[in-house]
């Protein structure tokens, strides 16, 4: 799905800032990719690399970063987006109502990023139930899932250890995960290879470091790095609205807003099982064929978890997405 770009875009020249005084369009139709929107507002890089302005009809829908567009000037040289090309991916989620909030498009590969939080004398916290929930999200859109756990610094040995248990899991279900620290500079080379070629969105909670990170992949550009919060320990916002940036190594990276929550309403329930990978070779042995690998006997996914072929924590989560009130409500 990733394309390559010459060299020149990478630099992505100054921004025609444009104000419409008059709606009569030139009639050129120009192609487009829209790297960052702000309210009504989006930025659409020609194929030049210049980057314009540009606002949308409501008729097209919500558009977002990493939409193909066509676009096209007014006399007054405002650049107005007249077709939204078909896209090939699209990750939403459910905003503070419930509604589907567009996040970005023709994205084909999710970079989870997650950390360990400390919990007093009990050790860190490991926020693995999201995590998953990313997971099921991009095997349910059909992209690949790479799994960071950042800000490795601050582990004790022991905590180290357990950290590299606890994502075991994962790494046995055939999944990426890299450990690293933009402090020690850990871990930075082989995400940045992982990125190559790929049109990636960073994805993750606020405070987990994704802007530290990707500061350290575009050290060109000004991506401000925020702090956790001392009252309530979550982060802080850091990125307000979702950019699009152009590696130097060929590909494209997305850093979005930080998500505490993150809904599946694209996920049907029938469906939710399959997206998680390691339960695939179990689906259709079950005695009953509409098996929900729940509280049914003869559960071939029941059995693989009891003989640790399935990790308990992995189906502990499918569990838990399957009783959440949004699955019921799909």
């Amino acid at each position: 799905m990733a394309r390559k770009r010459a060299p020149h875009r990478v630099k992505q020249q100054v921004k025609q800032e444009l104000t419409p005084t008059s709606n009569t369009l030139d009639g050129e139709r120009r192609n487009g990719l829209v790297i960052s929107r702000f309210g009504a507002n989006l930025d659409v890089e020609d194929e030049s690399g210049e980057v314009y302005r540009c606002t949308s009809r409501r008729k097209h829908g919500a558009i977002v970063c990493g939409d193909r567009v066509v676009w096209t000037l007014t006399h007054d040289n405002h650049g107005v987006i007249i077709e939204r090309e078909e896209r090939q991916t699209f990750l939403a989620r459910p905003d503070d109502v419930g509604r589907e909030k567009a996040i970005a498009a023709n994205i084909d590969q999710l970079i989870i990023v997650g950390t360990v939080k400390a919990l007093n004398e009990e050790g860190y916290r490991f926020h693995d139930n999201l995590i998953d929930r990313y997971f099921v999200a991009a095997e349910n859109l059909g992209i690949t899932p790479v799994l960071i756990i950042n800000k490795i610094d601050l582990l004790s040995d022991n905590e180290g250890e357990r950290l590299q248990q606890d994502t075991t899991c994962y790494e046995e279900a055939g999944y990426r995960v890299l450990h690293t620290s933009t402090k020690l500079a850990h871990g930075l080379e082989p995400l940045r290879e992982q990125l190559s070629q790929h049109t990636s969105i960073f994805v993750g909670e606020s405070g987990v470091g994704k802007s530290s990170i990707i500061r350290h992949l575009l050290p060109e550009k000004e991506i401000r790095v925020g702090e956790v919060s001392a009252s309530s320990g979550k982060g802080k916002h850091t990125t307000t609205a979702a950019m699009l940036y152009h590696l130097k190594d060929g590909g494209d990276l997305i850093d979005s807003p930080g998500v505490r929550e993150f809904g599946l309403s694209q996920v049907e329930t029938k469906s939710l099982a399959a997206c998680f990978k390691e339960f695939r070779d179990y689906i259709g042995l079950c005695k009953f064929h509409n098996c929900t690998h729940q509280s049914e006997p003869k559960c071939a996914v029941k059995e693989a978890v009891a003989s640790k072929k399935i990790h308990q924590r992995r189906y502990d989560n499918y569990i838990s997405i399957m009783g959440s009130d949004e699955m019921k409500a799909i």
